[in-house]
Formats: structure tokens, C-alpha cells, sequence
């Protein structure tokens, strides 16, 4: 039993890995694209700047870190969740996909605006961004198990054969992965987010 559970838990990461390979090679693209596109900076920081919440950008300290936490380890989640009973194959990926895109466009309009000031940020966000990433790629490594129950019961709904997965075991999973590991892992990179990226940003100028 152990040695099942084990090897469940590593083909779970292993397929968490593929996915964070996945997002920082949207990142990186975003990135190039954008520095190539030379777009207004301006125009790109303010859209950036509104795709956050407002409780986001209004708060302060503490009540910044649990709008991260409300926003990122409850709303991203939620959202993954629900994508995930749609009968299409990685729509729960969206919100890892345009998370990813839109750090990729700031990391490519910080360095457009300037090369030594750009790589400084880009270096500070690199550690709650990576946590970040990393929560909701392990999240949806184990939504690719419940997406993958959920197609399957559909398509024996036609063919009329037996179900063999358990839909409340999947679910228990999901539930049991996101509490152990996505929400301390999103409460983590909040607190980077809110007081380490600034420290770090200082300390490299």
C-alpha cells in the first residue's frame, strides 16, 4: 500500500514538473515576444496594473498578504476546479497559462525599459513567482486525474460500460494535495511577494 501511495505521489510530481517546464518556457517566450514587439510601456504596465484585484493593489502589509491568499490560494484554485469538470483535456491550465504569459510580458517590459533595473526585478520575483507556479502546477498535476475521470465517465455514459474509477476518491485527492501543499505554498510565496521581493530588489541596488 505504501509503495503504491509513493508511486502515485511521484508520478504526480513528475507530471507537476512537466507542467512548470511548460510555464517557464511561456515565460521566457512572453518575454522575448514582448521585448521584440517593443510595445508602449506605459500602456502595458496600466493594463497589467487593472488585471489585479483592487483589494490587491489598496492594501498594505499583512492585509496585502491575505488578499494574495484570497485571490491566489482560493479564487486560482476555485477557478482550476471548476475547469476541471469540463470534459476538455488541460482547461484547467488557462489560469497557469495566462499567469505565466502575463509575468513574461512585465519581465520583458522591465527590460525594455531598462536592462540593469529589469534583471533587479525580474531576480526579486523569481521567488514567490516560482512557488506560485509551482502550487498551481502541482494542483493541476492531480485536476489532470479528476479531468481524466470525468471524460472517461462520459464516454462509458455512451458506451455503456462499467466505471472502474472512483470520482470521490479523485475528489478527496484534489482536496487533500490542495491542503497539504498548494495553500502553504501560496501563503508562502504571499509573504515573499509582500516582504521579500522589496528586500531583495534593495539589496541588489
Amino acid at each position: 500500500m505504501f509503495a503504491l501511495k509513493f508511486k502515485a505521489n511521484i508520478v504526480i510530481l513528475k507530471r507537476a514538473g512537466y507542467f512548470i517546464i511548460l510555464t517557464a518556457a511561456i515565460t521566457f517566450i512572453a518575454t522575448i515576444i514582448t521585448c521584440i514587439v517593443n510595445p508602449d510601456i506605459k500602456a502595458v504596465m496600466e493594463g497589467i496594473g487593472n488585471s489585479a484585484p483592487s483589494q490587491i493593489k489598496e492594501s498594505r502589509g499583512i492585509d496585502k498578504v491575505w488578499s494574495y491568499i484570497v485571490h491566489n490560494g482560493f479564487a486560482v484554485p476555485l477557478q482550476m476546479f471548476i475547469l476541471a469538470f469540463v470534459p476538455i483535456q488541460f482547461l484547467y491550465l488557462a489560469n497557469i497559462i495566462s499567469t505565466s504569459s502575463l509575468l513574461g510580458v512585465f519581465f520583458g517590459v522591465a527590460l525594455q525599459a531598462s536592462l540593469d533595473k529589469g534583471f533587479e526585478l525580474i531576480i526579486s520575483s523569481i521567488p514567490h513567482s516560482v512557488l506560485e507556479l509551482f502550487a498551481y502546477c502541482l494542483l493541476a498535476a492531480v485536476l489532470f486525474e479528476l479531468n481524466q475521470v470525468i471524460r472517461t465517465k462520459i464516454i462509458n455514459l455512451v458506451k455503456k460500460d462499467r466505471e472502474r474509477d472512483s470520482f470521490i476518491k479523485k475528489i478527496l485527492k484534489v482536496t487533500r494535495t490542495y491542503l497539504a501543499f498548494v495553500l502553504p505554498l501560496i501563503i508562502l510565496a504571499a509573504l515573499l511577494e509582500t516582504y521579500a521581493a522589496d528586500m531583495i530588489l534593495h539589496l541588489l541596488r
